[in-house]
């Protein structure tokens, strides 16, 4: 028993434990891994709006880099998707990140997004036959993720659009755009 805690602490002070990693008063049990932390992770969600891609589905991937890419990523930003389906306008997508200035461990979770794909449909008066009725572009928002319990999670966001392909005018409704859904993390 004392030699097994020779060897342990030899192994600890050689480096190849990081600190923490081994516990020398459990040594029948063996040595404990240390804990990782719960920042990567997969959250799928329902919704309306940019983050679902009009009525469908969202994904927000956090994931946790490595050190040399830089650490406190996973922290503070994660990849998103959308995949839905909108009025008038058939399959619509976006894709972007979403920015936790204040980080991811609060009740109430301010973010800020950037995002690409399908921001509106085109007014029927500037639509021809052949013409595509969605318009791609740009969107910018703000919002809030509220935490309901610790894996569901409400999200509402403002996101203000600029269409490439059309005029403002050309759309249907106003520049600003509403997104709320529900989502679960895995």
């Amino acid at each position: 028993m004392k030699r097994r805690n020779f060897y342990l602490s030899i192994l600890a002070i050689a480096g190849l434990f990081s600190p923490g990693s081994v516990r020398l008063d459990a040594v029948e049990a063996g040595p404990v891994a240390a804990a990782v932390p719960d920042f990567a992770h997969l959250r799928i969600g329902s919704g309306y709006g940019l983050n679902y891609g009009g009525i469908g589905l969202g994904f927000e991937f956090n994931p946790h880099l490595p050190e040399k890419f830089g650490t406190g990523f996973h922290k503070y930003m994660s990849f998103c998707m959308g995949l839905g389906y909108m009025p008038e306008g058939g399959l619509a997508y976006s894709f972007g990140i979403h920015v936790y200035p204040m980080g991811r461990r609060l009740f109430l979770q301010p973010r800020l997004s950037v995002q690409y794909g399908v921001v509106a449909v085109v007014s029927d008066l500037y639509v021809y036959s052949g013409d595509e009725r969605r318009s791609e572009g740009a969107a910018f928002g703000a919002g809030l993720l509220v935490t309901l319990a610790r894996q569901i999670f409400l999200d509402a966001d403002l996101h203000c659009i600029i269409p490439v392909e059309y005029d403002m005018d050309e759309l249907k409704g106003g520049r600003m755009r509403f997104s709320a859904g529900l989502s679960y993390r895995l």
